[in-house]
């Protein structure tokens, strides 16, 4: 049996509502809230780390 968690966000606060999520998940996995973490993580140093080549691609790209 699936277990969802429906979610409503404001999209004007996300900072706010994403940490109120994640503490959702977290709370129905305690034995688990480690390897969530580390897994979110990962996601997200994956999508810093796409942004910075971004930038640096459009940084080196001239302008005419």
């Amino acid at each position: 049996m699936a277990h969802i968690l429906e979610i409503k966000l404001d999209i004007n606060k996300p900072v706010e509502e994403l940490v109120e999520v994640i503490t959702a998940v977290l709370s129905s996995h305690p034995l688990k809230e480690k390897e969530i973490l580390v897994a979110l993580d990962l996601e997200v140093g994956n999508a810093l780390a796409a942004i910075e080549i971004k930038e640096q691609k459009d940084k080196s790209v001239p302008v005419e």
